[in-house]
């Protein structure tokens, strides 16, 4: 069971490190917002930019908040299927970059913490 607990805290800490990196590239979006995109896509940029930040620290929150529950373990399962369609969506339209591996070790983490968690509460 430790192990398990110890992967979904991994996992939860790179996630929440993916959310603060993603949170540096904000600047980047502005540079391009004020060069190319025009109202009201600017706002809808800015906004979906930091919202996925926002829900990465939130998912990672959920997840360590799971690990020490008792059935905990099928919390942290769907944190790691969401994680995966994430990546998989980002592999689709913006191909392999950081993001995409980044969200793909969490999903990797969070599936196998999550899974020998459910199973040691049976």
């Amino acid at each position: 069971m430790k192990i398990a607990r110890w992967l979904t805290l991994l996992g939860s800490l790179v996630l929440i490190g993916s959310a603060i990196f993603h949170l540096t590239g904000y600047t980047s979006v502005l540079l391009i917002e004020a060069a190319a995109i025009r109202p009201p896509l600017d706002g809808v940029l800015k906004a979906l930019w930091l919202t996925f930040s926002v829900l990465l620290l939130g998912l990672a929150a959920i997840a360590l908040l799971a690990r020490g529950m008792g059935r905990g373990g099928w919390v942290v399962l769907s944190c790691g299927a969401t994680t995966g369609v994430t990546a998989l969506l980002l592999l689709r339209f913006l191909g392999p970059f950081i993001g995409f591996y980044l969200l793909a070790v969490v999903t990797v983490l969070f599936l196998v913490g999550g899974w020998i968690q459910a199973k040691n509460q049976n």
